[in-house]
């Protein structure tokens, strides 16, 4: 699974600016993703033995980069796409599905979430996921509109 982010640096550089990978290396992987369509993280481990940790690192530190917020309220959900999870996994790992846009995954999160989210959507996808960032309280109102579950407030107080 790729994670991507417009307008902010890519997994390559941020992998280069920790001197994990090299130039020439990220375009190698490039070349590879572009010929058999193999997400980034897995083709950066199997090609240089980049540990997961250091893939998972470098998609958080991309999404704390952007830095900005969304609203829920402004995004338009595809009622089709909530189905690529179940309730206990939206709650678990606070993820909430959007839409599909340009081939990806459109999904929210919250700061605080993110890594979770990251790390589900790296073992639960096929598909490149792009998340997008929400306040906690405003992600948990929105689960609980599209995932209603009785025993959300004891898993809200032990989020």
């Amino acid at each position: 699974m790729a994670i991507t982010q417009p307008g902010t640096r890519r997994i390559g550089e941020i992998l280069v600016s920790q001197g994990v990978l090299t130039e020439a290396q990220v375009q190698d992987i490039l070349n590879q993703q572009h010929r058999h369509g193999r997400p980034f993280g897995e083709l950066a481990e199997q090609l240089f033995d980049v540990g997961p940790e250091q893939v998972e690192k470098a998609w958080i530190e991309q999404y704390l980069d952007y830095g900005t917020e969304v609203d829920l309220e402004q995004q338009v959900i595809d009622v089709d796409v909530l189905r690529v999870i179940n309730r206990r996994q939206a709650w678990q790992f606070r993820v909430l599905p959007l839409s599909r846009a340009d081939g990806e995954l459109v999904a929210a999160t919250s700061r605080e979430d993110l890594r979770r989210a990251v790390n589900f959507a790296w073992r639960r996808f096929d598909e490149p996921v792009y998340f997008l960032i929400a306040s906690r309280p405003q992600l948990e109102a929105f689960l609980m509109k599209h995932y209603p579950w009785a025993s959300a407030p004891s898993l809200l107080a032990a989020g």
